[in-house]
């Protein structure tokens, strides 16, 4: 029973460690897209002379900001209590 226990834990780390890992290098890429497209819609913005275009902007932060927090912070720690 202990040994099973002892497997257990180790499985679900190596999950963590798997949902960080894959958590960190979605990252790159959606913080890759982030930036051009915040550059770009930056450009657009003060092209057209209006804000609005800039909108998009603020729900693409709170996911960065999640996914930051999932790979780079405590969010793990925080859900699990």
């Amino acid at each position: 029973l202990e040994r099973q226990l002892l497997m257990q834990n180790q499985m679900r780390e190596r999950q963590t460690a798997m949902q960080i890992a894959w958590t960190r290098e979605f990252l790159k890429y959606f913080g890759t897209f982030f930036g051009l497209a915040a550059i770009g819609l930056t450009a657009g913005a003060i092209k057209k002379k209006n804000l609005g275009v800039i909108l998009p902007l603020v729900p693409l932060s709170f996911i960065l900001a999640y996914q930051y927090d999932m790979g780079y912070g405590t969010l793990l720690q925080r859900i699990k209590g």
